[in-house]
């Protein structure tokens, strides 16, 4: 899963990525090729500003997933934390008041439909964007997590522009603490 996001994530800026191995034991060679970014021409419009930072929670019992997933929106310039089970992830939410909760449906004790109607249950939470991010991709699931209050539904392995572009077009309404803009309305 974190080859799939780096590579996800590679691509959205234009690049690719190789990996290759000459067999067990010899290790594995992995090269990235990125374009060098031309300035703007004269006349020219700069490139679209970056989306805004938002403060994300990402509730994921995969802790190599939940890493890299972690890791690549930190470098969209993202305010990430991690939880790695249903009830941690209620109380960093609680701890935390994410504009954005990333979650695994397939989570142990407390799957993630439970975890959205508890964050929905929550005063200052009621609010905040919740996205499935998950293997559950058949309409059943689909209906399932928008029945359990998430408000869009990703099938892993999500790259970070899906995950992006999720949360533009989520409905607007401002950040849990008032700060700075919402999210776009949905389409």
């Amino acid at each position: 899963l974190g080859l799939a996001l780096v590579k996800g994530l590679v691509e959205t800026h234009g690049g690719k990525i190789d990996a290759w191995s000459g067999g067990k034991g010899t290790g594995t060679e992995i090269v990235v090729r990125l374009p060098l970014a031309p300035a703007p021409a004269r006349g020219e419009a700069a490139p679209a500003a970056a989306p805004r930072p938002r403060r994300i929670l990402v509730i994921e019992d995969n802790l190599d997933a939940a890493e890299s997933l972690q890791l690549a929106l930190e470098l969209e310039g993202h305010e990430v934390a991690v939880a790695h089970d249903g009830p941690q992830g209620i109380a960093r939410a609680r701890e935390l008041s994410p504009e954005v909760v990333l979650c695994d449906i397939g989570l142990p004790d407390m799957d993630g439909y439970a975890v959205a109607k508890a964050l929905r249950r929550e005063p200052g939470l009621r609010d905040t964007l919740l996205i499935a991010l998950t293997g559950y991709a058949l309409p059943e699931d689909q209906r399932r997590a928008a029945e359990a209050g998430f408000d869009a539904h990703l099938t892993k392995p999500a790259t970070v522009a899906g995950v992006q572009k999720a949360m533009d077009r989520a409905r607007s309404r401002p950040p849990p603490d008032g700060r700075g803009e919402g999210a776009d309305a949905p389409t």
